[in-house]
């Protein structure tokens, strides 16, 4: 027998991830094939979607987990040929990976991705889906999806070759981890979890196999500079950057004190102006009347006549200061015909986690705002 075969030979425990990998690939190509039937029959198909599944789990598993045996007791024998088993076999998971991610790739250039459908531009933006938020957000810039589809199809396109695996797969890694974590964190539908799942693990498995490559490049190879003689130092001087950037923010954040007693959003239950009670329909002709109050800390204070949506056009929105001692407000904002920012001075009282008062002078009137604190679904 060629002794040549000897060269290849690799553990039990490979041989089961690579052929797990390969029965992975497989199938899910053959579920991809649904997508292309007819409704009907996929609706034929909803209840036993789960036993499908299930089957082709089972499946896979034992039949990678028998022919990895089977390689196994072959190559102890000395019979057929290790090396040409892993190369077909770690070419099908080259392959399968290219298509997979290349189709993600594909479908944001031709907008099957990230397009929002037009009933859920006029839903609440607390009431929006973590899946929603995503795919409104990316589907903003065409253009940032274009860029994300290049790098998807680019990378696919390098693992093609065996010359370029490892650059496709040091570019995909990162852009496939960074979905796997959207994905998991904004709720987003739990097939395209595993297949980002799925996809990391085919790519860390080729990032693996060249690992001693890697730990050369970036580890193993010298400086060609001089080195720079600190002494002791330098490890302070390494840890110095990163001491400094958290000092300034930290010094930013107590040099700006941020209201933490107002914080959230406030209904007007009762609306008096000038001694006379303002109807609490009168917004829809009068953009000066408060509907809403908005307290943000950093982020300022906003008085809405809107009590349904928040346009900042018709609101005042500005910066605030609340003196929790004295109950006193002062609200200083902007307004398109104003050089310099007018200001409001009030009193707050009757103040309780879920109401308030507020008095002051705002335009020249004198306003009573009877307040109620809204509890807002926040993620």
């Amino acid at each position: 027998m060629n002794t040549i075969h000897d060269t290849h030979k690799s553990s039990l425990a490979f041989k089961i991830i690579t052929c797990l990998l390969a029965a992975i690939g497989l199938f899910n190509i053959l579920l991809m094939g649904l997508e292309i039937l007819p409704k009907e029959w996929l609706a034929a198909l909803e209840n036993t979607e789960s036993l499908i599944l299930g089957g082709q789990v089972v499946l896979g598993v034992l039949l990678a987990l028998g022919y990895s045996f089977w390689w196994q007791q072959q190559e102890k024998q000395s019979k057929g040929n290790s090396g040409l088993k892993t190369a077909y076999l770690q070419g099908f998971i080259r392959y399968w990976l290219a298509f997979e991610i290349a189709t993600y790739g594909f479908a944001k250039i031709f907008k099957t991705q990230f397009q929002t459908p037009d009933y859920r531009l006029d839903m609440p933006l607390g009431d929006i889906s973590g899946f929603g938020l995503t795919w409104y957000y990316f589907g903003y810039s065409y253009l940032m999806a274009v860029i994300i589809a290049i790098f998807q199809i680019g990378g696919s396109i390098l693992l093609l070759y065996r010359r370029t695996t490892l650059l496709g797969t040091i570019i995909l890694l990162p852009v496939l981890f960074n979905i796997l974590l959207i994905n998991v964190f904004y709720d987003i539908a739990v097939g395209a979890f595993i297949n980002s799942m799925l996809f990391l693990l085919g790519l860390t498995y080729f990032l693996l196999l060249d690992f001693q490559k890697l730990k050369t490049v970036f580890w193993d190879l010298v400086e060609r500079l001089p080195p720079i003689q600190f002494g002791l130092g330098k490890h302070f001087l390494r840890f110095l950057p990163i001491l400094g950037a958290f000092g300034f923010i930290f010094y930013l954040v107590n040099l700006r004190t941020s209201d933490t007693e107002l914080i959230g959003t406030w209904e007007v239950k009762k609306f008096v102006r000038n001694k006379e009670i303002v109807s609490a329909s009168a917004w829809l002709q009068d953009t000066t009347v408060i509907s809403r109050v908005y307290f943000s800390g950093f982020f300022g204070c906003a008085f809405s006549p809107n009590p349904q949506l928040y346009r900042p056009k018709q609101a005042l929105r500005g910066d605030y200061e609340f003196d929790k001692k004295n109950n006193k407000l002062k609200f200083k904002y902007w307004t398109a015909s104003s050089e310099k920012p007018d200001s409001l001075l009030a009193t707050i009282s009757n103040r309780t986690d879920k109401s308030m008062v507020l008095e002051g002078i705002l335009r020249k009137d004198t306003i009573h705002l009877e307040l109620a604190k809204l509890e807002r679904k926040k993620k």
